[in-house]
């Protein structure tokens, strides 16, 4: 009897160690595969609101952003409906496949469903084996892998992949950037576009930690467009002289459909308007397809004659489309003198 006692606790005790090793090799296969589940599981996640519960500060700052209205944007569906091949040069980038997946600095490629998520969690941080890549973090995540990327912490060449196509030039932003002063100086992309913020990093976080805010802010806010360019006017010797600096650190506008207008008026002492002027900036001029557009850093002056006992009133007026009505651009700067 007690032999046999002896040799039952044996046999649980071996089965127990087998599990232990099994249970510590499965573990360790994980780790090597830099993932505690595989890219199928993390996509499935995403769909059910995985993201969304674990990491409800980001989600809400993307939720509000255009990159996650990026596909359903109705301004952008309007332009993409004039271009012939949109599936090749457009859509890529409004609802593409993780970046990581076809690579930094390649076209992206549309992803088969979701397009109404736009550019989404997955689009900039899953890897091929379901890791979620981004800056070093504090937090260990029991949902995902976290791998430390230096391309999100530069974030350049990352933003790049769809904002610095030399095959969509129209969309190229990162070019321009990098002949910038904002670029010598050591900013990116997310210096501005990406400002810095304190909160939450998800539901395992005990206290706010510095991160950058999701929401990707450009041309659709105005005080963005507001710090983008300086206004300038000079009167002297019967001319008016108006000066506009740019400011964005990159071409302006930054996209070829968009137009910056300067608009002038002279007014006479009834305050009548004398002359008027709108001088359009921007890639698209017509057949010649000219670009006129701010170079980064550059100072442009505009002369005008001015008679004496005249006022002049200069606007620098933004345009999202050909299409938008006069009545729709949004101002950017005012002088009236």
């Amino acid at each position: 009897m007690m032999a046999r006692r002896i040799f039952l606790y044996l046999f649980v005790f071996s089965i127990s160690v087998f599990g232990i090793l099994l249970l510590a090799f499965h573990y360790s296969s994980s780790a090597e595969q830099g993932s505690y589940l595989e890219l199928k599981d993390i996509e499935q996640g995403f769909e059910s609101g995985k993201c969304r519960s674990c990491h409800p500060a980001i989600w809400r700052e993307w939720q509000r952003s255009m990159h996650a209205k990026a596909w359903s944007d109705p301004i952008y569906q309007e332009a993409a409906s004039t271009v012939v091949d949109r599936q090749k040069s457009c859509d890529p980038c409004h609802a593409p496949e993780p970046v990581l997946i076809t690579g930094i600095g390649n076209m992206p490629k549309l992803r088969a469903k979701g397009h109404q998520s736009g550019v989404s969690c997955l689009t900039c941080h899953v890897d091929v084996n379901g890791g979620m890549h981004g800056p070093s973090m504090n937090v260990d995540a029991m949902f995902h892998a976290n791998v430390t990327n230096e391309a999100h912490t530069k974030a350049i060449e990352l933003c790049g992949t769809c904002h610095g196509q030399s095959t969509v030039p129209e969309h190229n932003q990162v070019s321009s950037f990098k002949r910038s002063q904002a670029a010598g100086e050591g900013k990116n992309c997310a210096t501005c576009h990406m400002p810095k913020v304190k909160r939450m990093q998800s539901t395992l976080s005990y206290e706010r930690i510095a991160g950058r805010r999701h929401t990707w802010i450009a041309s659709r806010s105005g005080k963005m467009l507001e710090g983008a360019a300086d206004l300038m006017l000079e009167k002297r010797d019967g001319k008016a002289v108006i000066g506009v600096k740019n400011k964005s650190g990159h071409v302006l506008p930054g996209e070829g459909l968009r137009t910056i207008i300067l608009d002038v008026k002279i007014l006479n002492s009834l305050g009548h308007i004398e002359y008027h002027e709108q001088v359009k900036h921007s890639m698209m001029l017509g057949a010649d397809q000219t670009d006129n557009r701010f170079q980064p850093d550059e100072l442009r002056q505009f002369i005008f004659d001015l008679k004496p006992n005249r006022s002049i009133r200069v606007r620098l007026l933004y345009c999202l489309l050909p299409t938008t009505p006069e009545s729709e651009w949004i101002t950017m700067a005012e002088i009236l003198e």
